[in-house]
């Protein structure tokens, strides 16, 4: 019994880790699982089932290599400039993300910044299936200027403060993506490039 429970254990923690895995790897490709909390509760579910094994497996050896590993990872990702730790720390909460918009079925936004020394952007993401692709990210404070027709944004002026009031999806093709934005008032249609080439 208690080593069919083992097995069981062993199995889903292997299949939580994939999960976790190929999330992480699809970030490099632009790629995430679908809907804005999916990635999140993959990561904490892969956090909290890692917990359990650690204290399950602490008496042998594997259980203390495997989290003495976790421990010294986490430690090396804030020595330079605490910039990795960081990454880890927005990939799992939702630090730094300011609002989500669905356009549609297809097509939603977030204003967010990904990482610590990022700008505050707007990811357009695609869905496909199971998975979405985020297919371009223009930055935030440009939107502003363009919606509120600014010229320059005075120093005080913080983009994190400025919502955006409504967005619509108006035209998708090949090479672009029409958004209208509400911000403050005032609307203006934008058209994106579609590309993937754009900072973070």
């Amino acid at each position: 019994m208690l080593k069919n429970f083992h097995r069981t254990l062993t199995i889903s923690y292997l299949s939580i880790t994939l999960l976790f895995l190929l999330g992480v790897l699809m970030t490099f490709y632009d790629y995430s699982y679908f809907g804005y909390y999916t990635d999140k509760i993959v990561n904490w579910l892969w956090s909290v089932v890692t917990l359990i094994m650690i204290i399950r497996f602490w008496k042998t050896k594997a259980g203390k290599i495997y989290f003495f590993s976790l421990q010294s990872f986490l430690l090396f990702s804030v020595l330079p400039m605490g910039i990795p730790f960081f990454g880890i720390l927005y990939y799992f909460t939702t630090i730094g993300d300011y609002q989500q918009i669905s356009l549609n079925n297809e097509y939603r936004i977030e204003r967010t910044k990904q990482q610590a020394l990022s700008v505050i952007r707007i990811y357009v993401y695609k869905r496909s299936g199971i998975f979405e692709k985020n297919i371009c990210r223009p930055v935030y404070t440009e939107i502003i200027r363009n919606v509120l027709n600014a010229e320059r944004i005075k120093n005080s002026f913080n983009e994190k403060n400025i919502s955006i009031q409504d967005a619509k999806l108006v035209s998708v093709d090949n090479d672009s993506i029409a958004i209208e934005y509400q911000i403050l008032g005032k609307k203006k249609l934008i058209y994106h490039k579609i590309k993937n080439d754009d900072g973070y």
